[in-house]
């Protein structure tokens, strides 16, 4: 079975947060969830859960000087432990280094956190330059300079500018909401499509027509006020914007209607590709 392998590097405030945290994971991972609440409440924490997701699992931890390395594993489509990061910035942590392997994809990715927020790499050791040597160690950076010039810290995930967690958090779930509305929108679309003995993929490529034509107006309306702005010739724009108006939808709904049948426009395998095209097309 995929799952994501997460190791979670926090540095604390103090020696005794650091501690309290560190007895916190322990008892969990000793599957002692009166103790871990017990340590959870000293932190000032009330609900375990705000640390803890009952799902994760394979965890470990360790400690270093003035630093604490928790290690556990999510299923694929589990979400980052973005609630309890944001609860632990609350109670003295003060930077904290996440990184996750997608088993499913082979590929790996990491994420900082300073004072609450999400920052860049480049920010997160501009603020601490310390830490490079624990969550970058030397034997590892080494790396960078093999022939093959590949920095293997490189896999960083970097927002524009700083996100402050809880900001991050409203942002996932809702992403993750629409993902799921969607998933039960074509489910839903399925079923009334097989209920009334149509093809379902052919509900999706009528579908995915709709979104062609309604891509091809909305270049041609954006196209229309642009050039009526700057341009003198207002009739002349307004005019050329109209016959735009008509002319990209036909364009746009041609072209996908083409990629979805194949180049070769075999009626054949018309359902086939065209369900296979529609489905990836549908979860951009």
């Amino acid at each position: 079975m995929s799952q994501n392998a997460h190791t979670l590097n926090l540095f604390f405030d103090t020696p005794i947060q650091l501690k309290t945290v560190q007895l916190v994971y322990q008892y969990l991972a000793a599957e002692n969830i009166e103790q871990a609440q017990r340590w959870a409440g000293k932190l000032g924490v009330g609900d375990l859960a705000a640390l803890w997701d009952e799902r994760w699992f394979n965890q470990a931890v360790s400690s270093g000087p003035g630093h604490l390395t928790l290690r556990f594993d999510t299923g694929t489509y589990d979400e980052l432990p973005l609630r309890a990061l944001e609860t632990l910035f609350a109670h003295g942590l003060r930077a904290a280094v996440l990184e996750v392997f997608y088993d499913q994809v082979g590929e790996t990715e990491r994420m900082h956190f300073d004072s609450g927020q999400w920052v860049s790499r480049k920010a997160f050791f501009a603020a601490h330059p310390a830490l490079r040597t624990v969550v970058e160690p030397a034997e590892a950076a080494a790396a960078e300079d093999d022939e093959d010039g590949h920095d293997p810290y490189a896999c960083s995930k970097d927002p524009a500018k700083p996100i402050a967690l809880a900001a991050l958090r409203k942002q996932e779930e809702k992403r993750r909401r629409e993902a799921e509305e969607t998933a039960e929108a074509f489910v839903e679309m399925a079923r009334a499509m097989g209920k009334s003995g149509k093809s379902p993929v052919q509900g999706l490529i009528a579908v995915l027509l709709l979104r062609a034509g309604l891509k091809g107006l909305l270049h041609a309306v954006v196209f229309t006020a642009i050039t009526v702005l700057l341009f003198k010739g207002f009739w002349l724009w307004m005019g050329l914007g109209l016959v735009l108006a008509v002319v990209l939808p036909l364009y746009y709904i041609v072209t996908e209607y083409k990629e979805l049948r194949g180049d070769d426009g075999d009626d054949s395998n018309e359902h086939a590709d065209g369900g296979e095209r529609a489905a990836a097309a549908a979860t951009q």
